[in-house]
Parts: structure tokens; sequence; C-alpha cells
């Protein structure tokens, strides 16, 4: 089918200035742009000089089980998003065995038929029209290939059969290698495991995302690891989620940004994507110490257990998470006022409090409260924290190595507002109202830029041959009416997404 978009602004995925044309798209390509009075058995919509951009385009998320649950993605179409890049932060569904449990329902949330081993069979269960690839997620080729727990160094045979894995995920068409050195079990991978999976990724020009190791009071160091990974392989390197954690680290955030551009200057690939929101969101089991997450679940509980009734466990345990080697301790950085429940599927009646205001219902220090929730939680336990200030999340956003990304997480009932909003509110917090970016600026961030990063040859840009996704939205009317209490509250001003060529909302 031909539509005709007549009398548009067009922000053209590019920095230039928005300028007024015409959009013929024909399938699911643009085949036109210009001036046109009619064109035979083309559809007109009036665009009436409101924007017109290519779809947007989410850099970092996790939709690994969402677009199986619900393929429709409206949570992401409805906020303009076209396309995204899933199993970041080294956590994802494939590869695995046929009889191997799910994984990672704390993050991704439940899906009852895990029918799938590799990343063909994976995507062969997909059925959207959403756009959407994968990079390979660390934390399933360390499960697979490791005998045992895989929460310690692999062997040199047990790293052979990752680069296995991944060169089969990557043959098969995933964009790259993701790692969350933050998280278990990635965060026990050594150098040699690191650098011998880079060297397949370096194979393949694929893109090595990754959530690194410490955001907070190690950061500097952090970011020199995976800095020096990436030159030592020579591989396009992806920061995710660039930030500074906790009130004491935000004077960091210009030395981050200086290491990064000094190895750019040294021709290193490298860039990074963000969320717009000064909090975030992830696993309420993440605020424990490396030596407890190491554990099995079983082991894991059974531990917290002890904490509670074994005096001197308890004070060894509070111990590592006040005084962190190595690791960020979100409790140390940020403080229980900071910390609150996102999503608790065992006890939702804590869903929405702080930390501090849970201890209080439960009559009980905020410790003792953390720890009897994670020891009754049987599924998803998401948590908000507070990391960073506005002026940080600004001056990260305004570097020209940024991408946005969105980080959504889809567990359950509720959710950190990013996963349905964060495109449009972005462009009214940054654009409409505060006037950071030119829309321009900032549409060129979430659309041309992210498509460059990523590889992708035909999106990303409103050209002549490029595939039809598209956003029409009435700057006069953008509003995001989400909140942390309603993170579902649909945006208003957006009047057309369409998604190669076929109009999904309007």
């Amino acid at each position: 089918m031909k539509f005709l978009i007549k009398n548009a602004l067009i922000a053209d995925g590019t920095e230039n200035e928005l300028f007024n044309a015409d959009v013929l798209t024909e399938k699911d390509k643009i085949i036109d742009i210009g001036r046109f009075n009619s064109v035979s058995d083309a559809k007109i919509i009036n665009a009436d000089k409101k924007i017109l951009c290519p779809g947007f385009m989410d850099m970092h998320a996790h939709s690994d089980l969402e677009i199986l649950r619900n393929p429709s993605m409206n949570h992401k179409i409805f906020q303009g998003i076209t396309y995204d890049l899933s199993g970041n932060c080294g956590v994802g569904v494939f590869p695995r065995e046929i009889n191997d449990s799910p994984a990672f329902a704390d993050i991704l949330g439940h899906y009852d038929n895990w029918d799938w081993t590799d990343y063909t069979s994976y995507k062969s269960r997909i059925n959207s029209i959403f756009n959407i690839n994968f990079l390979q997620n660390h934390a399933m080729l360390r499960m697979n290939a490791i005998n045992g727990n895989p929460n310690r160094v692999a062997t040199s045979e047990e790293i052979k059969r990752m680069c296995y894995l991944l060169e089969k995920s990557l043959e098969e068409g995933c964009m790259g290698l993701s790692s969350g050195l933050y998280y278990a079990p990635n965060m026990y991978a050594g150098a040699d495991e690191i650098l011998s999976l880079l060297d397949v990724v370096k194979k393949h020009n694929a893109l090595f995302c990754v959530h690194h190791r410490c955001e907070g009071d190690f950061i500097l160091s952090s970011i020199d690891e995976v800095i020096s990974y990436a030159l030592k392989a020579d591989v396009r390197l992806e920061i995710s989620h660039l930030k500074a954690i906790g009130v004491k680290n935000q004077d960091k955030v210009d030395e981050v940004l200086n290491k990064i551009h000094n190895a750019e200057s040294k021709g290193l690939d490298i860039g990074f994507d963000q969320y717009p929101y000064e909090y975030g969101s992830t696993s309420l089991f993440s605020l424990l110490p490396p030596s407890y997450l190491m554990l099995s679940h079983n082991d894991l509980i059974s531990a917290l257990q002890t904490a509670l009734s074994d005096t001197s466990e308890r004070l060894k345990l509070i111990s590592e998470i006040e005084h962190p080697n190595g690791w960020d301790s979100v409790i140390e950085l940020c403080g229980f006022d900071n910390i609150s429940i996102a999503v608790l599927e065992t006890n939702p009646e804590y869903t929405g409090l702080t930390l501090t205001e849970c201890s209080e219902k439960m009559h009980c220090d905020p410790y003792s409260a953390l720890f009897k929730i994670l020891i009754e939680e049987k599924g998803c336990a998401l948590m908000f924290d507070i990391t960073q200030s506005t002026e940080n999340l600004i001056k990260i956003m305004k570097d020209p190595l940024m991408c946005f990304g969105t980080d959504a997480l889809y567990t359950g009932s509720s959710a950190h507002p990013r996963s349905s909003s964060a495109a449009v509110h972005i462009l009214d917090y940054f654009c409409k109202r505060n006037h950071v970016f030119s829309w321009s600026q900032l549409i060129n961030k979430m659309t041309g830029k992210v498509a460059e990063r990523i590889g992708l040859k035909n999106r990303g840009y409103i050209k002549k041959d490029m595939k039809a996704d598209l956003v029409l939205f009435n700057p006069d009317t953008l509003h995001d009416n989400s909140s942390i209490t309603n993170p579902y509250a649909l945006s208003s001003g957006l009047e057309l997404v369409m998604i190669n060529g076929q109009i999904i909302k309007d």
C-alpha cells in the first residue's frame, strides 16, 4: 500500500534543520521525498506541519521475553519506538539446553514455554511486526559452558565452549556480545575469558556492549578495564547506560567522559547509551555482595536465613555491604531512603515503598526487612534507585558519543516509567520544556545515530529507499503522562506510528 504524508515538518534523523516536505511510502520503504499534489493509489495523510521523524530506536533494551508475551509491543510502539536492540547487560535467554530451567525472571519476567535452544530457534518463536535485533548475552554462554555453578572462573575448555557458542550466535545474526560485569555470573569472568570472546566479536566486526563492573566508587578503574579490553581486541565498544552512582561520585563524571574521549582519540570506536532519568531500576537481589550472589539460589536463601538468626553472620554481611571492595553497593552509595520497591511478586503490598518504609511497616530495621523480602520472593523483584544528578544526566546526554536507550524492563504489573514513556519523556522534558536540545539534535540521538552505532544501513533516517519506520507527533501537545505510581500511562501528542510501511498507531 502507498501512503502520502503531506505538509510535514521533517526531522530526517540527522542534526540538520527541520524542513517542510511530503513523504511517499510504498510497501515497506520510503520511495520519495518532495512536493506532490497527489499520487495515484496513495492514501493521503495530512501532517499539518507537525513533526515527522524516523521511528525512535532503542539502543539498550530487554525485550527478550516481552516480545513473546506481548507481540504487539504496545509499550514500545505507543511511545514511538519502532526498533530495539535486546539482550543487553549480559542477560538473555539463549543458548540453552531444552531441559534447562527458565532464567532471569527477576529481570525479564516470566514466560511459560522455553522451547528453544539457540538464537535461530528462539527467533523463530517471534511473531511481531516490531523491529528487533539481539546481542548474544554473556550469562547464558557461561551457564551453558560451565559445569555446575557458573559463578566461578572458567577453565580453558569452558572458554572454548563459550567462544564456539558465541560464534554460532553471531553467524545466525546476533549483532554482538553483551556482558554485565556488574552481575553474576558474568562478574566472575577473567580477562582471558573476555578477551577470547572479543576475538570472536572482532572476527565478525560485531559490537561489544557492556554494563561495566562498577558505576560508583570504583567507576574510574571500571571504565579503564572495559576500555583496555576493547583496545586490546580492537572491537567496537558500547558502554551501557553511562552514569556515576551516588552523591559522592558525581564529581567523577567529567573524568569518565575524558577517559572515553581519550580512548576515541587513540582510534577506539566507542560510544555509550543513556536513559533520560535520574533514577534507575534493576534486580533487588543486586543489593547483595558478590560473596552471596555467587551462591546457587537455594544456598543464597539459606545464607540470608542464617544472617537473620546469627548475629555474627549478620554483622559480616552488613560489613560487606557497607564497605564494598571492588563492587557497587547501592545501599552504601544511595541509602535506604533512595531505594524503593518497583516490582515484588510474592509480597506486592510493599510495592512503591522505600526500604526504610518497608522496615517501618515490618517493624524491623531496613537490613532485616530487605533480607526477609528476598527470602520470601519467588518471582520478580525489581527496585528503583536514585543514582545521579540532573546536571550530570544532561552532561552525559549532550555528549556527542551518546545514543538513546530505555533500559526498559517488563516483569509485571508495575515498572519504571522508562518502560512505556522514555522516548516521549526525553523529548518532552529535554526539548519542549527545558530546551536542552533542538528537535533535530535529540531526534538524531534517537534515530540516525543509533542505526549507525548498531550498523543498520536501512533504518534511522528519512531518505529514499530507507525502511518506512516513521513517527508523526504534535510538538504542542506532546506530553509524558507517566509517573512512578502510574508508569504505563499513555503519552499525549503522538499522532501516527508506522513500522515497515504499516500504520500501527494513528
